[in-house]
Protein backbone atom coordinates (compact mmCIF):
# COMPACT_ATOMS: atom_id res chain seq x y z
CA UNK A 1 0.00 0.00 0.00
CA UNK A 2 1.19 3.53 -0.75
CA UNK A 3 -1.75 5.37 0.85
CA UNK A 4 0.21 6.53 3.90
CA UNK A 5 3.48 8.30 4.59
CA UNK A 6 6.47 6.48 3.08
CA UNK A 7 9.87 6.37 4.75
CA UNK A 8 13.09 4.90 3.32
CA UNK A 9 16.10 4.02 5.46
CA UNK A 10 19.43 3.05 3.91
CA UNK A 11 22.67 2.23 5.70
CA UNK A 12 24.74 3.68 2.90
CA UNK A 13 28.18 3.95 4.42
CA UNK A 14 30.10 3.63 1.16
CA UNK A 15 28.67 5.98 -1.44
CA UNK A 16 31.91 7.05 -3.16
CA UNK A 17 31.85 4.32 -5.79
CA UNK A 18 28.96 5.66 -7.88
CA UNK A 19 27.08 8.55 -6.34
CA UNK A 20 24.72 8.96 -9.27
CA UNK A 21 23.61 5.31 -9.05
CA UNK A 22 22.90 5.79 -5.34
CA UNK A 23 21.03 9.01 -6.06
CA UNK A 24 18.95 7.47 -8.83
CA UNK A 25 17.82 4.67 -6.55
CA UNK A 26 16.69 7.16 -3.90
CA UNK A 27 14.83 9.18 -6.52
CA UNK A 28 13.10 6.08 -7.90
CA UNK A 29 11.94 5.14 -4.40
CA UNK A 30 10.61 8.70 -4.02
CA UNK A 31 9.84 8.34 -0.32
CA UNK A 32 8.29 11.19 1.65
CA UNK A 33 11.19 10.91 4.10
CA UNK A 34 14.59 9.35 3.32
CA UNK A 35 17.16 8.84 6.08
CA UNK A 36 20.65 7.72 5.10
CA UNK A 37 23.56 6.66 7.23
CA UNK A 38 26.27 8.89 5.76
CA UNK A 39 25.28 9.69 2.17
CA UNK A 40 27.80 12.50 2.15
CA UNK A 41 28.49 12.39 -1.56
CA UNK A 42 24.94 11.59 -2.63
CA UNK A 43 23.33 14.59 -1.00
CA UNK A 44 25.51 16.93 -3.05
CA UNK A 45 24.59 15.49 -6.42
CA UNK A 46 22.62 17.53 -8.89
CA UNK A 47 20.17 14.65 -9.22
CA UNK A 48 19.17 14.79 -5.56
CA UNK A 49 18.95 18.57 -5.46
CA UNK A 50 16.80 18.62 -8.58
CA UNK A 51 14.54 15.91 -7.12
CA UNK A 52 14.05 17.87 -3.89
CA UNK A 53 13.37 21.08 -5.79
CA UNK A 54 14.61 24.65 -5.35
CA UNK A 55 12.81 25.20 -2.05
CA UNK A 56 14.39 22.25 -0.24
CA UNK A 57 17.88 21.05 0.59
CA UNK A 58 19.43 17.95 2.21
CA UNK A 59 19.99 18.05 5.96
CA UNK A 60 23.24 16.81 7.52
CA UNK A 61 23.00 15.61 11.11
CA UNK A 62 26.15 13.91 12.34
CA UNK A 63 26.49 10.60 10.51
CA UNK A 64 23.06 10.97 8.94
CA UNK A 65 21.52 12.62 5.89
CA UNK A 66 17.82 13.55 5.82
CA UNK A 67 16.02 14.11 2.52
CA UNK A 68 12.45 15.40 2.67
CA UNK A 69 10.17 18.13 1.41
CA UNK A 70 8.20 18.08 4.66
CA UNK A 71 8.95 20.74 7.29
CA UNK A 72 11.76 19.72 9.64
CA UNK A 73 10.99 21.06 13.10
CA UNK A 74 13.99 19.88 15.11
CA UNK A 75 17.42 18.29 14.67
CA UNK A 76 19.17 17.18 17.85
CA UNK A 77 22.26 15.20 18.74
CA UNK A 78 21.44 12.54 21.33
CA UNK A 79 25.00 11.25 21.55
CA UNK A 80 28.13 9.94 19.86
CA UNK A 81 30.68 7.82 21.70
CA UNK A 82 32.64 4.65 20.98
CA UNK A 83 30.92 4.04 17.63
CA UNK A 84 27.43 4.59 19.09
CA UNK A 85 25.65 7.38 17.21
CA UNK A 86 22.11 8.65 17.77
CA UNK A 87 20.32 11.69 16.36
CA UNK A 88 16.76 12.95 16.81
CA UNK A 89 14.79 14.28 13.84
CA UNK A 90 11.35 15.82 14.27
CA UNK A 91 9.34 16.29 11.08
CA UNK A 92 5.94 17.93 10.74
CA UNK A 93 3.75 15.09 9.46
CA UNK A 94 0.54 16.57 10.81
CA UNK A 95 -1.13 16.47 7.41
CA UNK A 96 -0.17 12.85 6.74
CA UNK A 97 -0.28 11.30 10.23
CA UNK A 98 -2.23 13.78 12.35
CA UNK A 99 0.78 14.83 14.42
CA UNK A 100 4.55 15.40 14.09
CA UNK A 101 6.87 12.41 13.87
CA UNK A 102 9.87 12.18 16.20
CA UNK A 103 12.48 9.85 14.70
CA UNK A 104 15.64 8.55 16.36
CA UNK A 105 18.26 7.52 13.79
CA UNK A 106 20.95 5.20 15.12
CA UNK A 107 24.18 3.66 13.90
CA UNK A 108 25.58 1.11 16.35
CA UNK A 109 28.94 -0.71 16.41
CA UNK A 110 29.50 -3.84 14.36
CA UNK A 111 32.45 -5.33 16.25
CA UNK A 112 31.71 -8.83 17.53
CA UNK A 113 33.83 -7.98 20.57
CA UNK A 114 31.36 -5.34 21.76
CA UNK A 115 28.66 -6.31 24.24
CA UNK A 116 25.29 -5.65 22.60
CA UNK A 117 23.74 -5.23 26.03
CA UNK A 118 26.32 -2.56 26.95
CA UNK A 119 25.60 -0.72 23.69
CA UNK A 120 21.84 -0.91 24.31
CA UNK A 121 22.26 0.32 27.89
CA UNK A 122 24.27 3.33 26.73
CA UNK A 123 21.66 4.20 24.13
CA UNK A 124 18.76 3.77 26.59
CA UNK A 125 20.49 6.10 29.04
CA UNK A 126 21.01 8.76 26.37
CA UNK A 127 17.38 8.56 25.32
CA UNK A 128 16.14 8.87 28.90
CA UNK A 129 18.42 11.78 29.76
CA UNK A 130 18.65 13.76 26.53
CA UNK A 131 15.54 13.37 24.39
CA UNK A 132 13.05 16.16 24.93
CA UNK A 133 9.88 14.09 24.70
CA UNK A 134 8.65 10.71 23.48
CA UNK A 135 10.17 9.03 20.44
CA UNK A 136 7.79 7.67 17.82
CA UNK A 137 10.18 5.75 15.61
CA UNK A 138 13.71 4.34 15.94
CA UNK A 139 15.56 3.21 12.82
CA UNK A 140 18.98 2.44 11.44
CA UNK A 141 21.79 -0.08 11.57
CA UNK A 142 21.57 -1.66 15.02
CA UNK A 143 23.99 -4.51 14.25
CA UNK A 144 21.67 -6.64 16.37
CA UNK A 145 19.43 -9.41 15.15
CA UNK A 146 15.68 -9.09 15.19
CA UNK A 147 15.25 -11.54 18.09
CA UNK A 148 17.92 -9.81 20.21
CA UNK A 149 16.92 -8.99 23.79
CA UNK A 150 19.30 -6.02 23.65
CA UNK A 151 17.45 -4.67 20.61
CA UNK A 152 14.07 -4.97 22.29
CA UNK A 153 15.39 -3.26 25.43
CA UNK A 154 16.34 -0.04 23.60
CA UNK A 155 12.75 1.14 23.13
CA UNK A 156 10.56 -1.40 24.96
CA UNK A 157 7.34 0.51 24.24
CA UNK A 158 7.93 0.38 20.47
CA UNK A 159 7.20 -2.57 18.20
CA UNK A 160 9.11 -3.93 15.24
CA UNK A 161 7.58 -2.63 12.01
CA UNK A 162 8.23 -5.95 10.26
CA UNK A 163 6.10 -7.81 12.78
CA UNK A 164 3.23 -5.42 12.10
CA UNK A 165 3.30 -5.14 8.32
CA UNK A 166 6.31 -6.91 6.84
CA UNK A 167 6.31 -9.07 3.76
CA UNK A 168 8.90 -10.58 1.45
CA UNK A 169 12.47 -11.34 2.51
CA UNK A 170 13.30 -9.57 5.76
CA UNK A 171 17.09 -9.88 6.01
CA UNK A 172 19.05 -6.70 5.33
CA UNK A 173 22.71 -7.77 5.36
CA UNK A 174 24.64 -8.47 3.36
CA UNK A 175 22.99 -6.96 0.33
CA UNK A 176 24.15 -9.56 -2.18
CA UNK A 177 23.53 -12.51 0.16
CA UNK A 178 21.04 -11.30 2.80
CA UNK A 179 21.17 -13.61 5.81
CA UNK A 180 20.77 -11.34 8.84
CA UNK A 181 18.37 -8.57 9.68
CA UNK A 182 20.53 -5.99 11.44
CA UNK A 183 18.73 -2.89 10.13
CA UNK A 184 15.43 -2.25 11.89
CA UNK A 185 12.49 0.13 12.25
CA UNK A 186 10.67 0.31 15.58
CA UNK A 187 7.36 2.18 15.79
CA UNK A 188 5.09 3.61 18.49
CA UNK A 189 1.59 2.24 19.03
CA UNK A 190 -0.13 5.28 17.52
CA UNK A 191 1.34 4.38 14.14
CA UNK A 192 -0.18 1.78 11.83
CA UNK A 193 2.26 -0.03 9.56
CA UNK A 194 0.60 -0.42 6.17
CA UNK A 195 3.67 -1.96 4.57
CA UNK A 196 7.24 -2.88 5.48
CA UNK A 197 9.77 -4.28 3.01
CA UNK A 198 13.47 -4.61 2.32
CA UNK A 199 14.96 -4.26 -1.16
CA UNK A 200 18.24 -4.70 -3.01
CA UNK A 201 19.37 -1.26 -4.24
CA UNK A 202 21.97 -2.88 -6.49
CA UNK A 203 24.90 -1.13 -4.79
CA UNK A 204 26.48 -0.97 -1.35
CA UNK A 205 26.56 -3.49 1.50
CA UNK A 206 23.06 -3.18 3.02
CA UNK A 207 19.58 -3.67 1.65
CA UNK A 208 17.20 -0.76 2.13
CA UNK A 209 14.13 -0.86 4.32
CA UNK A 210 10.93 0.96 3.47
CA UNK A 211 7.89 1.46 5.66
CA UNK A 212 4.52 3.01 4.90
CA UNK A 213 2.75 4.50 7.91
CA UNK A 214 -0.59 5.97 8.85
CA UNK A 215 -1.76 7.49 12.09
CA UNK A 216 -4.31 5.70 14.25
CA UNK A 217 -6.30 8.05 16.55
CA UNK A 218 -6.49 5.60 19.48
CA UNK A 219 -3.36 3.57 18.84
CA UNK A 220 -3.55 -0.02 17.73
Amino acid sequence: SQDGLSLLQWTMSHDKSDRVTHANYIIEENADITILTHGYGVRGTGEIREWLGPDHAPYKLGFFTILTRLPVRQLQSIGSSRDIHARLIEIDTSEQLGRPLRILAVDLPSSVLRSRWEVATTLRTWIAERSSGPIDLVLGDFNMRRESIALRSIAPDLEHAWELGGHGWGASWSRSLPIYRIDHILVADWLAVLDCTTADPGIGRHRTQRVVLSGTPNGR
